[in-house]
């Protein structure tokens, strides 16, 4: 049942605490493939090419997909491969990933994929690095065959990955001689995925361009993007940022709460322990007893912004101004792909400026 008198999920700081950027305000959207009961993987892949070209209608900037193993919940295990998918059925739109989780690659194997994405669809390809494994210890020993890196050798490989794509490895580097093939005539947007200070000055430090997980915790400092600006280098080629914000927008406020349900039976699942195994349900597949405990579980959560597309649209805006970032990434749990992008077109028609 609705709830009125929740918060629509984020602080409202205050305008003084930072500013945006100069820039039109953009959308892009996250997707983790979400497995619903009854649903093929296949059947999912193939409403994730839809919701590409559903929102490079509706004016979305980009599309990223995730990395996730070891789970039967999400279809999203190898996200290069899908990007290439959606590139192939889409015009405009940026495809990436959001992200690689980097413990797993090589450094010249992200590089040459990333390149050959690139040559195929040149200016559409954004690389999204992640420094989290993307799911359990089991399948990190698993992927890596039992050498799981530490989160320094992690950041040495980001940088070894970096400096490959782009040919700026020093002289002295081992891997120095090394020729990335094909190149591309535009290369791939490179991205660091973070949720923390500390993430944000080694983005900046690194000339990456920053993306900030929000739906993660459902709180972001609102200075984190001027934290993350004040470590870019002077003539830094970067200094892009987004933050990703989980939403559930609909015509009414029970329409709204009655998808969030999605969500918010997944996530009071993980808190269990147990979603590394079950799947996500449709509303009607939750039973009545567990619709209580998750509604009263969303009543309290932060992290998933639910109300009207006036309501959740106002929010989006005001984050945006507050946090300074002129780029909000949505995610959001809904089964239909029809409904999930009559939502994210709805909030484009309010939040983005006219074209």
């Amino acid at each position: 049942m609705p709830r009125p008198g929740r918060t629509l999920g984020l602080r409202q700081p205050t305008p003084s605490d930072t500013t945006v950027p100069g820039g039109p305000m953009k959308l892009s959207a996250l997707e983790q493939i979400p497995l619903f009961a009854g649903r093929s993987p296949r059947e999912v892949i193939g409403q994730l090419v839809r919701l590409g070209q559903g929102i490079e209608g509706a004016g979305f900037d980009r599309l990223w997909i995730a990395e996730h193993h070891n789970t039967s919940a999400f279809v999203s295990s190898a996200p290069d491969l899908l990007m290439m998918h959606v590139l192939d059925a889409t015009e405009r739109i940026h495809v990436g990933s959001g992200g690689v989780m980097a413990m797993h690659y090589g450094s010249l194997q992200m590089a040459e994929r990333f390149a050959t994405l690139a040559t195929l669809h040149p200016g559409r390809v954004d690389m999204g690095l992640g420094r989290a494994p993307g799911g359990d210890m089991l399948a990190a020993h698993a992927l890596n065959q039992n050498r799981v890196l530490d989160p320094d050798s992690i950041n040495v490989l980001i940088e070894e990955t970096k400096g490959l794509l782009l040919d700026e490895l020093p002289a002295t580097h081992p891997y120095a001689g090394i020729t990335v093939s094909p190149r591309p005539s535009v290369m791939p947007e490179m991205w660091l995925l973070g949720s923390s200070g500390q993430s944000a000055a080694w983005a900046g430090e690194h000339d990456l361009n920053y993306a900030y997980a929000q739906f993660f915790t459902g709180h972001q400092d609102p200075r984190v993007m001027e934290h993350y600006r004040a470590h870019l280098p002077e003539g830094a080629t970067s200094g892009q940022a987004l933050s990703a914000l989980c939403v559930s927008a609909a015509a009414t406020r029970e329409e709204a709460w009655e998808q969030a349900l999605v969500a918010g039976d997944f996530r009071l699942t993980l808190r269990t322990g147990r979603g590394s195994t079950e799947g996500f349900r449709t509303p009607d597949q939750i039973p009545a007893e567990r619709r209580e405990q998750v509604e009263s579980y969303l009543a309290q959560d932060t992290s998933v912004i639910i109300g009207t597309y006036d309501e959740v649209a106002e929010v989006i805006s005001s984050f945006a101004a507050n946090h300074g970032t002129e780029e909000i990434m949505l995610i959001s749990y809904i089964d239909d792909v029809e409904a999930k992008i009559r939502q994210y077109r709805e909030l484009a028609h309010r939040v983005l400026p006219t074209r």
